[in-house]
Order: structure tokens, then sequence, then C-alpha cells
């Protein structure tokens, strides 16, 4: 479990520098030493032109010879111990060699760079044949000095690694700090919010790998402050619709305590009862508006049959039709009346309409129902025979608490914009008209295929 980015980010870059630092000084150390082997035979090779130059030049002369030699051992006397050379005659005569000459004879050394083991040390040897005296010349070193080179290369190496480790440490270190810097900013800006304060936190200057995480925080931050927006709304439309119910709730009660007869504590009752249905009536539509809006996603999307679910709506609503003597009816079902949808909400859009359409209808009216299959749209059309509403207050009629007025119908004014909050989050269009009778209402929630059918999978 990680604990801590910056601990974890700091030991592991330094355990990454570490591991590839130990495989560059691994890498380095061959390299070092191919590269040193390379050299010194190159080395191997003056040693050999310039020996060369010596047998020439003194040829005829056998002191000038020796003194040549004696100042090549004096300017190699650093190496004396671990370089050597002899100069063989075409007649097999060691004529010219080094001053440490202990060794045995290596006339035989085969042409070129060859590797020999002399007295249990390992030797690095070159041989030519002087092409002017056909002499052999034979060039050789110690291996003990090639393999103290390279090895003193990277120990080198390691103590410049070992004195840098600690600035590396700090810089990997700094440079973490630099780049949690936005975090701890965002971090000190959300702590030292107040409980009530969620207005987004400002994305300017923020690292690419953190805006998603700050953008889902502004989306909390935006769907907690719409919550409490429809709490705060909820709880004043609450106290504003429930005051007037209430006190005529008060009233009749009082009315049926200073009743004299039994006729009048009934009916004071009866309207106690009354009061208390519209009461509840309008408690259950503020709830259903607070927990809607349109910043709400639907959940539990799936497949609906409109006409199915219409039909389980209107039994329910049957008796209340049969109250008024209302003809409800609903029409034969389209060959395709799918929307893809959430059933619950979908159910409420229904009931609602129909609800409406049923206490604005008169006494012996009708509604009609119907799913109309309709190029790209599904549309479901509700049509009743009363009073209608008038073009110009078609789009006021679904701001909540709104009612037309010298309505006589019973009701709390939010149940049209309930179905406006429904058919937006099913990206549906609401429009009202007059029916082709031209009394009534007719009220349509446009579906388009496009957003209702579900997709057809591959295959």
């Amino acid at each position: 479990m990680i604990r801590s980015i910056r601990h974890f980010l700091l030991i592991s870059l330094l355990i990454s520098i570490t591991v590839a630092s130990s495989i560059t000084a691994i890498g380095n150390y061959l390299l070092d030493k191919q590269v040193t082997q390379t050299y010194l035979d190159g080395q191997l090779i003056k040693n050999f032109s310039f020996i060369e130059i010596l047998t020439q030049s003194s040829k005829t002369d056998d002191n000038i010879r020796k003194e040549i030699a004696f100042y090549f051992n004096k300017a190699n006397s650093l190496a004396t111990k671990n370089l050597l050379f002899q100069v063989w005659s075409k007649e097999g005569k060691l004529i010219l060699y080094s001053a440490s000459n202990s060794i045995a004879p290596l006339k035989d050394a085969p042409i070129g760079f060859s590797d020999r083991k002399i007295q249990n040390n390992n030797w690095r040897v070159y041989a030519e044949v002087d092409s002017l005296t056909n002499a052999k010349i034979v060039v050789a070193e110690l291996y003990d000095i090639r393999n103290k080179l390279a090895d003193d290369i990277t120990v080198s190496n390691a103590y410049i690694l070992l004195v840098t480790y600690p600035l590396f440490g700090f810089l990997v270190w700094l440079i973490i700090g630099l780049a949690l810097r936005s975090i701890t900013k965002v971090t000190s800006e959300i702590s030292n919010r107040a409980s009530t304060y969620l207005e987004p936190v400002a994305a300017e200057n923020i690292p690419i790998e953190i805006k998603p995480l700050v953008a889902e925080l502004n989306q909390l931050f935006i769907r907690l402050k719409l919550a409490f927006e429809r709490n705060k709304r909820f709880a004043a439309d609450a106290a504003h619709e429930l005051r007037t119910p209430l006190a005529a709730l008060k009233t009749q009660a009082q009315v049926a305590l200073k009743s004299d007869t039994e006729l009048d504590r009934h009916n004071a009752l009866l309207k106690v009862l009354q009061g208390v249905d519209r009461s509840s009536h309008m408690v259950a539509q503020l709830l259903t508006l607070s927990r809607l809006g349109q910043e709400e996603a639907l959940s539990d999307i799936k497949p609906v049959d409109l006409h199915k679910l219409a039909s389980e709506i209107l039994a329910y609503l049957v008796p209340v039709a049969l109250e008024k003597f209302i003809e409800i009816e609903l029409a034969p079902p389209p060959p395709d009346a799918t929307v893809l949808g959430n059933d619950i909400t979908l159910g409420i859009l229904i009931r609602n309409i129909v609800d409406n359409a049923i206490r604005y209808t008169p006494l012996s009216g009708e509604v009609k129902v119907q799913i109309i299959n309709e190029n790209n749209h599904i549309i479901f059309r509700v049509t009743d025979s009363g009073a209608g509403i008038p073009p110009e207050l078609r789009e006021r009629v679904f701001e909540r608490f709104f009612r037309v007025l010298g309505t006589t119908a019973s009701g709390s004014g939010l149940g049209l914009a309930i179905v406006s909050q429904i058919a937006d989050l099913h990206h549906a269009e609401v429009v009202l008209g007059a029916p082709l009778t031209g009394t009534g209402l007719q009220f349509d929630v446009i579906f388009s295929k496009y957003y209702s059918t579900p997709p057809i999978s591959a295959g």
C-alpha cells in the first residue's frame, strides 16, 4: 500500500538510478577493457616501429645499436618490468633485446598479435619481420598493466557515482516536490473551504495528469450544490404550499369540534379528509420533483414498451376517471412502441399527463391515449375533451406551481413541471396543441428513435 507518493517516487527513482548506474558501470568496464586493449595494442605496434627503426639505422654498428637500445630502455624505465622486446636475426641469433630479458626466448612467436603464458604470467605479444633486414622483431607487454588500467577507470567511475549519489537524491526530492506542488495547492484549497462553499476548484496551471481528478471533483461539487439547492427548494416549497392547506385543515377541525349537528360535523370531517388527500398528493409531487433534476443522469436504462407501461398506469387511473363518468381509451399499439429509458420515471410521466387530463376534463368527457410510430419518432399522445390551454399560456404551465386562472380542478401545479423534467432526461420534446375536434388539449411527448432504440449488436 502506497502511503506517500513522494517517498514512493523517491525510492523507486533512486533504485532505478542505482540499477541503471550498475549496468552502466559493468558495461563501461567491459567496453573500457576492450578500448584499453585496442589502445595498448596500438602502443605495442608503435614500440615495434620504433625498434624497427633502431634496427635499420644501426645495422652496421653494434655499439650504436646497443646505445640506442639503452635509450629505449631508459625511455620505458617506468615499465621495464612490464614491457620487453627481442630482435632475432634471420640466422636465429638474438641481436637486440630489452634490459630485463630474463624470460624465455620469443623467436618462435607467431607473426601478428598473440597471447602467451610465460613464467605463470600472461603476456600480449606482437611479432613482425623487418622487410629490410629480415630480422624478426618481437614486442611483449604484461597483461597486468592492461587489467590494472581498466580497473583504475572502473574504480574512478565508482567513486564519482558515490560522490554524486547524494546530489541525485537531493535533485530527485526537489523535482518531485515541484511536481507535487499542484496537488498540494489543490489539497490546501479544498481543506480551507467552508462546508457550504461548493464552487468548482480552479483548473488553471494544473498538470494534465491530475486534470481528470480535478474535473471529476468539480463535477461532484456541482452535483452536491444542486442536491443542496433541491433540498432547500423542497423545504421552501413545502413550507409555502402546505401553509394554506394546514390552516384549512385546522379550520375544518375546529368547525367539526364546534358543530352542533351530526351532519355539520360529518361535512367538516369530509373536508378534513379531502384536505389531507390534497396535502398528501402535494407532498408526493414535491418529493418527486425534488428527486428529479435536469442535472441528474438516468439510471437503470433499458428498453421500455410504452404501450404496455401505459396500460398498467391507466389500470390504476380508471377508477378516478369513472368517478367523473369519463370515458378513458387506450388505442391499439403500433408495430414498435419501444423507447430506451427508465421505466419508473416514464411511468411517473404517463401518470401525471393522464391524471392531469382526467382532472381538467369535465363530467362525462373523454380521454384518449395513443402511442404513435411516426418517421424517426415515437409519440406518446394524450387527448382530452376539456377546456384546453390558451396558446399564450402553454409554455408557462410547465413552471412550478403555475395554474391557469379560473381553474376549479384540484392540483398543486407541479405535475407538468415533473413531466417536463422527465422528458428532458429522456431527450424528448413536449408539445401542447389543440386536437382535430378543436376542443380540449392534445399533449404530445416526442421521443427520438435514435435515442430510444437500443443499439443492435454486431453479428
